[in-house]
């Protein structure tokens, strides 16, 4: 167990100071595409509290992403705000917004929960789209500005950015794996299992619940904050139900209610646009077979499939070892014989 540990927590180590270095090494193109991991992986970070610790399926979050980006762009663009500050009032708009939109939506079970939150996404879609004094409407909102230099960072350049995306999203992750294992977690993965059950036992299944919707909308608006910062321009079109279904299946391939999961999904779902660009048309039709094909055979997502890889190859070398011991076993025992005789 301890040397399991240990093997986790270098190989964790090994990652990080290989991505530490990976802007040295790696095309302007490669670095945009890790970025856009890094901020995807917020949002999937933020999703996997209510979808894979709390069992509750989610389609609102691309909404409290859109709330996010929109509140950092018109902030810096026409309030003066810096980076430093509007990311930190997004996180808590988006958390405020997710809040009271949790009140009437967690009153709802299973499949109606998952409508109505679509139906939240969607109408937060629209506002944008619509209200086009604030947010631009259908154009969007160009040149948002980069954060402000710190450190000798130049946070123009899309190398010095991925700094501020690896650090952020290393301490979402952190943040959640926190979260988890403390007592709320606790409740929250008990709500997941059981929620009768969990309520029977005394634990506040919708304060628990209210409680996770508006720390995972809050973490989908900082998600949102830097994706507007980085990109320079966000419009109602990057906030659409198909990125919402992106994200959900970056989260259920990866495998949900786990901390690698959906860092692995957010990885795979990104990358595989880009090998797939000649039949970008078919993208949907494509994510919605890898759905059913991981439903059917990789039920706990790609972390799943490689745990059970790792336990059969383990199991395998074991019994090859017992074999060995045997048979050697039965060689001394022969050997013993024949010097009595």
């Amino acid at each position: 167990m301890i040397i399991s540990n240990r093997m986790k927590i270098g190989s964790i180590i090994a990652v990080l100071a290989i991505l530490s270095v990976a802007p040295f090494f790696l095309d302007a193109y490669l670095i945009h595409i890790l970025n856009q991991i890094g901020i995807w992986v917020i949002l999937t970070a933020s999703l996997n509290l209510m979808v894979g610790y709390t069992g509750q399926l989610s389609f609102a979050h691309i909404g409290l992403f859109a709330v996010g980006a929109y509140t950092s762009a018109i902030l810096t663009t026409t309030a003066g705000f810096s980076f430093w500050n509007s990311f930190l009032i997004a996180a808590l708009v988006a958390g405020v917004f997710g809040f009271l939109i949790g009140l009437p939506v967690l009153r709802f079970k299973t499949h109606f929960f998952a409508i109505v939150t679509l139906g939240f996404g969607e109408i937060i879609r629209l506002t944008i789209y619509n209200w086009r004094d604030l947010t631009g409407g259908p154009n969007g909102i160009y040149n948002i500005p980069f954060p402000t230099n710190i450190l000798g960072l130049d946070f123009a350049l899309r190398e010095h950015f991925y700094y501020l995306i690896l650090l952020s999203a290393v301490l979402v992750v952190l943040f959640v794996k926190f979260l988890i294992g403390s007592r709320t977690g606790k409740a929250m993965i008990a709500i997941r299992e059981n929620e009768n059950f969990a309520l029977f036992v005394g634990i506040n299944t919708w304060r628990v619940k209210i409680f996770a919707f508006t720390v995972s909308a809050a973490l989908a608006g900082f998600a949102g904050s830097l994706y507007a910062h980085y990109n320079s321009y966000i419009s109602p079109y990057s906030f659409t139900v198909a990125e919402s279904v992106s994200i959900l299946l970056m989260v259920i391939i990866g495998g949900m209610g786990t901390i690698i999961g959906p860092i692995l999904g957010t990885t795979f779902l990104i990358f595989l646009p880009e090998l797939l660009r000649s039949v970008s048309e078919w993208r949907m039709v494509i994510y919605g077979g890898l759905l059913v094909l991981t439903i059917m055979f990789m039920r706990d997502g790609i972390l799943g499939l490689i745990k059970s890889i790792v336990s059969k190859e383990k199991n395998k070398n074991e019994k090859n070892v017992n074999q060995q011991l045997l048979s050697t076993g039965k060689g001394e025992t022969k050997i013993a014989g024949s010097e009595r005789n």
